[in-house]
């Protein structure tokens, strides 16, 4: 019965995989046709603020597909949830709603509470670094 489970979470793991290359392909063609409409849109060739958030945004939302990718992967070989690349992608995504992020759309608690989650994903980040880097000596 575990072999069957095994091989039934093996399936699963490389169908999230490939579910998760397909949509950063899609998310990368969806980029580079942006930044061409972008591009030919505009005749003096220069981007507003807007645009450029924009951009950025969806380059790190491609950048985080990637990292989870990497992080099902490492699963995939080795059977072990690896916190240090699921903390990095977490910090990606923390990261790419801060570029993104407008003053004007949320109150005062909000920024409060997504200060606090950028000081615990660090603060989480450098422990589990100086963690990591002390067993190795």
């Amino acid at each position: 019965m575990l072999k069957w489970l095994q091989v039934f979470e093996n399936v699963v793991n490389w169908t999230v995989l490939l579910m998760m290359a397909v949509t950063v392909l899609m998310l990368t063609a969806g980029f580079a046709i942006n930044l061409a409409r972008d591009m030919i849109a505009i005749p003096s060739g220069e981007l507003t603020v807007d645009q450029v958030f924009e951009l950025f945004g969806d380059l790190l939302f491609i950048l985080i597909g990637i990292e989870l990718m990497h992080t099902v992967k490492i699963y995939l070989q080795s059977h072990i949830v690896n916190v240090e690349a699921i903390l990095t992608v977490a910090l990606v995504a923390v990261a790419r709603k801060i570029i993104v992020f407008n003053l004007k759309d949320y109150q005062g608690v909000a920024v409060i509470g997504l200060a606090l989650l950028i000081v615990s994903l660090a603060a989480s980040y450098w422990f589990l670094s100086r963690r990591t880097s002390d067993t190795k000596i």
